[in-house]
Formats: C-alpha cells, structure tokens, sequence
C-alpha cells in the first residue's frame, strides 16, 4: 500500500512518519543528559568513585553497548511495539513477557512520574534568583500541562520538540567543555581518573549505579519500531547512534568536571556544593551568562526527558491494552494524530495524581518524592534490560543466523554486567534514592510483585481465554532476504505434477517458476481463472457476484488491482485480472489447457502415476493438487423433496436474476453467495423468501465510505475523526443493529467465530419487504414448503445455497483422512499419509485468500528443497506426521463443517512464518518475481492471446 490511495485514501503506510534522526532525538532525550550530568556526577563522585567517575561512564557505556548489540539483533528479526515486552515472551514465554510487561509500564510510568516532580524542584530553585518564588507543585502541573498536550498529539511533533531541547542541551556542555580544555590544556583530562588506584577507590559499585541511572531510557527505540518505515534498519541504526553518542558524551563530560575541579578536590567540592557542583564549574568557566543558559536548559533537559519517558510509558500501556493484557481501550490510535492517545492520558492522569499526592502531604519533592519514583523506574529498567539480554541469546540459541560475537558474546556480557548492576543497586538502593525514609526505601519490593501478578495473569488467560492469551506478545519474525548466500540456487531434478490453474494454482506455477522446479501443470477448461469465469462449465458464478473482500487486502503478491477498480470488483474484473497476472509472469507458456487429471494414484518411492483426459499416463516425484473449492454442490436432503413439483436447484445453477421473473422464490442458506442470490431474488422475482436456520452477522462492506476490511485490518485508515472499537462485534452490532426486527434470528456467535457475511443489501430488501424471512424449513409439499414456525408458502423455486463439498475428485479418498467433509492436511497444505502430495487452496479463513496461497506456495517449495537437498528433510517428515498446532488463535469457532479446518489468519500466518524461518527459507517477495515480468501486458489483452 502506498501513503494514499488514487481515491484519496490514506493507507497505514501513513502513520509511518518517524525517521532514524528522529527516534535518536527521542532516545537521547528520555536519558535526559544535561539532567544526567547535573544531577547524577555530584552524587557519583561523593558516594562512588571519586575522581575515577569516568570510568564508571566507560564500563557503563560498553556493556551498555554490548546489550544494544544483542538488542539491535534481535530487533532486526521481531518488530513490535512492545519492545522488552514482545522480546522477552518470544524468547522466555509469554508469561515471562507480560511479567516484564508490568514491570516495564511501572518503571518508565515511575520514572516520568519522577522526572514531573524534579522538574518542579529545579525549575522553582532557577527562578529563584529571579526572585520568584512559587510552590515546586506550579511548575510540575506546567510540564504535565505541555507533556499532555504534545504526548496526545503525535510522536511525531514531539520529536521536533525534544530535537531542539537535546541539540541546546548538548550545545550548553559541550561550550562548557571546550572552556575548560582552552582554559587547563591536558589537565581538563586528567590521567589519574584511569588510574588503578582511582578507579577502584571508594565504591566503584555505587559510581556504576549513578551511571547507569544516566543511560536510563535508552533502549525505547524498538518502542517506535511501528511508526517507522523500515524498522529492521532504523531500530538498531538509532540504537547504536544513541548509546555510543550518550556513552562518548559521558565519559568525556565527566572526565573534563574531575579535571574543571581538580582530581584531588573533586570530592570535597561534590560534597560541598551537591546540585550546584556542576553549575558553579560553568560559572567558574563560562560566566553568568553560560550558567543562566545552563539553569534554564537544565528545566528544559528534564521536561525533554518527562516528555520522552512519558511517550515510552503511553506505547507500553497501548502495547498491552491492543493485546488485551490491560483493558482494550488503552490500544486506540487517535483518529486525527494517530497517536495511543488514551494511554497518553493515562500517564498523564497518574502523573498529576501522584504530584498532587505529594503536594497535598507537603512531602519534600528532592528527598522523598523524586528519589521514590526515579529510584524504583531505574532499578526496573536495568532489571529489564538484563533479561532482554537473556532474551537474546535463548532467541539465537538455535537459529543458523546466530552471530557469535551479536547474539551470543555480546549480549551475555550486556547480561552479566547488568545482572551486577541491579544487584548493586538493590543493596545500595538507599544511596541511589538519597533517603533514609523506609518507606521509599522498601518501594522496590513492588517489582517482583508487579512481575508475579503479570505471570499469574497469563497463566489465567491461557485457561480462560484462550484466544487473548493466544494474541499476547504477537509479532513478525522478519522474512530472510532473498540473496544468493541465504537461499543458495539449488538445481532440481525431481518433476512435479501441478492440477488446476484458478488463483491458487497460478500462484503455485510462479512460485515454482521462480525457484526453478520442473513441473507440468494441467488445467480442465480452455483458459485460466477457475471459478471466476462464468464460461467454466461447473462454475458458481452469476452475473451480480462481486468480491466479498476489497481491492485493498486483495490481489497476487506484487500485482495490486488496477487503482481504476472500484472498491469491491465484480466477477469479470476479478477475472480478467487474474488472466492479466498470468500474462503478466508468462504462466500461459507454462500450462496445458483443456486438459484434466482423470486419476493420480501413488507408487512406491512417493511417485505419482498420472493419467490424464487425453489418454496418456505420466509418472511424477510429486503432486501439487489446485482444484478449487467449489465446484462440487452440496445438496441437502429436505423432507418431501421427492413429492415438490417446482424447480428445486443447487445455487451453482444460478446465472442470473432475470431467471426467477414472475415466480415466487425461496433461498436456502445465508452464506455469501446465498444472501446475494437472495437479494437478486427480491429485485426480479413476484415474492422473495430468504431461509436460515441460525442467527448470522451481517457486515456492512463499507465503514464510514471505506471498505470494511480494509478500515478493520489497518490497511486503510479510517477518515479523520473517527475512533474505532477495539471489538469489531460491538461495531457491526452499532451499525447493522437489531436483526430480531428484520425476522432474522439472532446471531449467536461474535462476529470473528464464523466466516464473515459481507453483506448487508439483504437487510435493505428484507426491510423494504421485499424480501421475507424464514425459518429452516420442516419439509417440502407439493407446491411449496413447511417452515418450522408452522407457516407454509406456495413456491415456484427453491434454490440451496448450501456449499460445497471439498473433494479430490482425481484421488482415491482413502488415500486421505477426512473430518466432516475435510481432508486433514498439515497446515492446510501437506498430506499426512502421503509425503510427495501437497493441497493448496483448501482452507478457510476470515480474509483474502491470495497473499495466503503464496505463504502456502512457498511452504510447498521449502518441502520440495528439503526434498530435493535432504537438508531438514527429516524434521519436516515428523511435522508432517506429528505437530498439530493451534491454528485458530484460541477462538471457538462455530461448529459446522464449513468451520472444521477454519484458521485464525493471524495464527495462520505467525505459525508458517516462523517454520520458513525456521528451515532457513528467504521468502519470496514482489521483489523476487520481478525477473517473471514481462513489459507487454495489458488488462485489455485476451488471456490465451499473450
């Protein structure tokens, strides 16, 4: 999808706005460094190390950067806005995550909340020697008052504004530090700092402590990894940027306070001045002017990082409200800014409560109220940041892309120096608040509860909902690029035997034309497109079918429907289109038209006997079957149908409306294809009726004039203004309403348990009278039909849309396992008792069929490699045989044979991905068919003519 569609729409290629530049503003602001630097080198120097304070910052900054390599690793293969969160339940468990999950929200939550009461602090002392004097709480309801509103806006406009307060910020300290180096020389550096014998003078625990307090907030870049346009790259580039930047700046301003106040009187001066040590050296060198400049972006430098932290803590409650962990509201984009905009004001709301608290208790901001929080956020975040390091290396522990040094050295150093960092401080806790208050100083006992309660959760989900537990911590593992190294060219020997040449079948030929396996590819009819060709003697199709899915989720792999159709195309667009993608990737040089497969019967060494409608008999390494799923009617048996002397037809007989002028009219079922012959029903016949035996849903195919598919995937975004329930139920429920009124029965499931009905023109007519509702029927008269409501109508047609069977009709069915009326294939593709026999097409799931055929496709190829290679062979073999994975996502489906293999397209989808991944498969993408493309083709060109 591009940003905006030829009508105008906006895509959700839209909300993808932030740069690398801008995630690196945002990540340095949240470590706040002019705040760091003021606030953390007085107290490090007194209670750490002394003057070997910048080697603290050094060690900090190298494990740091060791945990940003393991972390930009792992980023480059999973994308979410979780973070920690999606990584740590990808690796150790979802319970594990949505413990993390907790902790995280609370300590980037603390530490906003502690960064709204340091800015009131400091701000009131600034404008002190103004002579304006305020209470501290003014000044913290100002900043909450600015957060707020930049926070509800968009990430994106506060990047400009924390761009401009980092860039000042930097600007002020690193004037201060060329002053001091013109002023001292070398001895602005001074050696002594990396002296053995300072380094390890005093506690270089506790100097370790306040250093990594000072890289705290960091790591959020994987926050912004969905509101970016290549997050595989821009997450670990901003990353990388932010620590080295902050980690350089550290040490070197650290390095030039020890040599500005001397290495022998740095602790005494510390100890001495406290908060002002750093200010009076830039008064000492720089002047009034400089300190003014430095006291005031001190303020700006916190509200920099409150408003950073603040947009950390929002995506982390959006993050677990969207998956249900939290409640659902918290995951609504704003409509205009698309910003997580109610969990902004959630951050905003504790914030203001907790400084109200404070003030109200007249409590000391500096000794109590900020070291609380401030304390606690740190101690969480390191905790964090040791077990994503863990993450790290459990994720890569297996996987043949495992870097030695980036996913396994790397982070377990960034793991052990981090693990030491929490333990220092939790025992040096009390230094790091500066309180003696038990109170603040037992706070941290919050974060293994917090941890505690977010795995019980989980646990409770996975019992009792099933499908949200199922939806925790869902993320892409990033297809492997295609290249020559991670997809080396194999040459194929084996010859495989491709059936049916409709949308699953095309996608099949060229996936196997671009891998270069040898096949042979038959199709029945004269011309490709299956079932959308009405000439195709066995077709569904009629004259009013149109796409029950929008051109927007629709269409092959890198060939989009023409901007010119319209929303929802009609039958002969569909298939004209499908004809131009087959021009279009030469698949014509490639098939046999006219030709059916008659039998297929298996040989010893999985080989294939096929024998074709021509007479000839072929032997194959394997069978690709791509028949179509309806083509064969199934007829219902109805009470009394021997005696009725009207017309009593399957809807695959239905061509068009005009056919039931002047009759009275009865359809049976409510499927797609049902309410749509019913509607045809209502506008042409003398008298509609319309049969059901349950109660359905009825969507609507357009929301506010978008395409409802489209708006509910993310697609498209929904028009400006418009805020959508996260449950779609609740939304169709708002708009189609009470059916009870219409004489439609009452739905009885929620809207994603049963196969979509995307249709509500049937509502209209139903509404209008001109179409009426039944019950199911009882039994069939001679004239008409008995309802089970005791109502009886004279009827001149009966037209069952009743479904169709799935059926390998060139197959013998023993050869298969069945379940009500369904072969059991693994992953809807592979046979289980057969391994050279392969299914596509046969599935059912709420969404495009077409993008899921390539997953499919590829699926079938990655088997005939290993096939081919012997690599994974035997792994695969036992999937094949033994893994049965939940493929519905934890939802209940309704019972009915239509639902006995039906998937949750999200499940579906996360579960092939990770075995491509798994068996080193470099997807496909529109990229890789681009050398299939020929120039020459046009829509308007007549298929076989090509």
């Amino acid at each position: 999808m591009t940003r905006t569609s030829s009508s105008g729409t906006q895509t959700a290629a839209g909300r993808r706005t932030l740069s690398t530049g801008r995630v690196v503003f945002l990540v340095i602001s949240a470590a706040a460094p002019m705040a760091a630097m003021v606030g953390n080198i007085p107290l490090a120097i007194v209670h750490g190390n002394g003057a070997g304070l910048p080697a603290a910052y050094l060690i900090a900054s190298l494990m740091l950067l060791c945990f940003s390599v393991g972390y930009a690793a792992l980023s480059r293969r999973v994308v979410n806005t979780g973070a920690f969160y999606t990584y740590i339940a990808r690796a150790l468990g979802k319970p594990a995550g949505v413990g993390s999950a907790y902790v995280a929200v609370s300590s980037y939550a603390a530490i906003t909340i502690g960064l709204v009461g340091g800015f009131g602090y400091f701000t009131r002392l600034v404008l002190l020697d103004s002579g304006i004097d305020l209470p501290w709480y003014v000044y913290s309801a100002i900043a909450i008052a600015v957060v707020a509103a930049l926070g509800y806006r968009s990430a994106d406009l506060s990047a400009k504004v924390l761009g401009a307060l980092m860039v000042a910020e930097f600007g002020i300290l690193i004037v201060f530090d060329l002053l001091v180096a013109g002023d001292k020389g070398g001895a602005a550096l001074p050696s002594a700092s990396f002296s053995g014998s300072e380094v390890t003078s005093g506690s270089l625990g506790i100097a370790m402590m306040f250093a990594f307090l000072s890289f705290a907030g960091f790591e959020s870049a994987a926050l912004y990894g969905e509101e970016t346009k290549e997050p595989a790259h821009t997450v670990p580039k901003a990353t990388y940027i932010a620590v080295a930047s902050i980690g350089v700046f550290y040490v070197l301003t650290s390095w030039i306070v020890v040599g500005a106040a001397g290495a022998d009187r740095a602790v005494a001066l510390a100890g001495e001045q406290q908060g002002n040590f750093v200010f009076e050296l830039i008064r000492q060198y720089g002047g009034v002017a400089l300190y003014d400049l430095a006291a005031v972006l001190l303020c700006t430098s916190m509200l920099a990082g409150l408003l950073a932290l603040h947009n950390a803590s929002s995506r982390y409650l959006f993050a677990l409200g969207r998956e249900g962990v939290l409640p659902r509201r918290l995951g609504h984009y704003h409509p205009h800014h698309f910003s997580p905009h109610v969990a902004s004001l959630v951050v905003t709301a504790l914030s203001a409560v907790a400084a109200l608290g404070a003030a109200a208790a007249g409590g000391d901001p500096y000794r109590v109220f900020v070291p609380a929080f401030m304390g606690v956020g740190t101690l969480g975040i390191i905790a964090l940041q040791a077990a994503a390091s863990l993450a790290v290396v459990v994720f890569f522990a297996k996987r043949d892309d495992r870097d030695l040094w980036r996913c396994v050295i790397a982070p377990a150093i960034g793991f052990l120096g981090l693990t030491g960092a929490f333990v220092m401080a939790t025992v040096n806790y009390p230094t790091l608040t500066g309180s003696t208050n038990t109170v603040v100083n037992t706070v941290p006992v919050v974060l293994p509860v917090l941890a505690a309660v977010g795995v019980v959760l989980a646990l409770v989900l996975r019992r009792r909902r099933p499908a949200t537990y199922a939806a925790l911590a869902q993320s892409k593992v990033r297809a492997r690029r295609r290249t020559t190294t991670t997809q080396p060219k194999v040459t194929y020997t084996r010859r495989y035997c491709l059936v049916g040449a409709g949308p699953s079948g095309l996608v099949m030929a060229r996936a196997m034309i671009a891998e270069g396996v040898p096949f042979d590819w038959f199709e029945r009819h004269t011309d490709v497109g299956g079932v959308w060709d009405l000439d195709n003697p066995g077709s569904p199709m009629y004259e009013s079918a149109h796409f029950i899915s929008s051109k927007y989720t629709s269409g092959f792999l890198g060939f989009p429907m023409p901007d010119e159709y319209p929303d929802y195309p009609s039958w002969e667009q569909i298939r004209d289109y499908i004809r131009s993608f087959a021009r279009t990737y030469g698949l014509y040089d490639h098939v046999t038209l006219g030709v059916s497969v008659d039998r297929a019967e298996p040989l010893p060494g999985d080989r294939w006997q096929v024998t074709l409608s021509t007479g000839e008999t072929h032997i194959y390494d394997g069978l690709i079957a791509a028949p179509g799923v309806t083509w064969h009617p199934n007829r219902p048996s109805l009470p009394g149908a021997d005696s009725y002397t009207g017309d009593l037809r399957h809807s695959v007989t239905f061509r068009d409306g005009i056919e039931l002028r002047g009759k009275r009219v009865l359809i049976v079922g409510a499927g797609n294809s049902g309410v749509d012959i019913a509607c045809d029903a209502a506008r042409h016949a003398d008298q509609a009726f319309f049969s059901v035996r349950r109660g359905y849903r009825y969507v609507p195919k357009h929301i506010f004039g978008l395409p409802t598919d489209a708006v509910l995937s993310g697609d498209v975004d929904p028009p400006k203004g418009v805020s959508l329930p996260s449950d779609p139920t609740q939304l169709v429920d708002a708009l189609v309403g009470d059916l009870t009124r219409l004489g439609l029965p009452a739905p009885d499931h929620d809207l994603l348990t049963s196969h979509p009905i995307m249709n509500t023109q049937v509502l209209h007519h139903l509404a209008h009278g001109d179409l009426i509702a039944k019950p199911d029927i009882t039994r069939l008269t001679p004239t008409g039909a008995v309802f089970t409501d005791g109502s009886e109508e004279p009827l001149d047609v009966i037209l069952t849309a009743t479904g169709y069977q799935y059926l390998l009709p060139f197959l013998d069915p023993e050869l298969l396992t069945w379940k009500q009326g369904h072969p059991q294939l693994y992953l809807n593709v592979f046979s289980r008792e057969l391994d050279s026999l392969y299914v596509l097409g046969f599935i059912e799931l709420a969404g495009a069929a077409y993008t899921r055929f390539d997953e499919m496709a590829q699926m079938v190829l990655l088997d005939i490699r290993a096939r081919e290679t012997g690599v994974h062979r035997a792994e695969l073999v036992a999937l094949k045989r033994d893994d049965r994975p939940d493929l519905r996502g934890g939802v209940s489906y309704i019972d009915s044979p239509r639902h006995a293999n039906y998937v949750h397209v999200d499940s579906y989808v996360a579960y092939l991905a990770e075995l491509r991944d798994r068996f080193v498969w470099a997807d496909f993408d529109a990229q890789s068919y681009e050398p299939l493309r020929r120039p020459d083709t046009s829509m308007t060109k007549a298929g076989a003519s090509a």
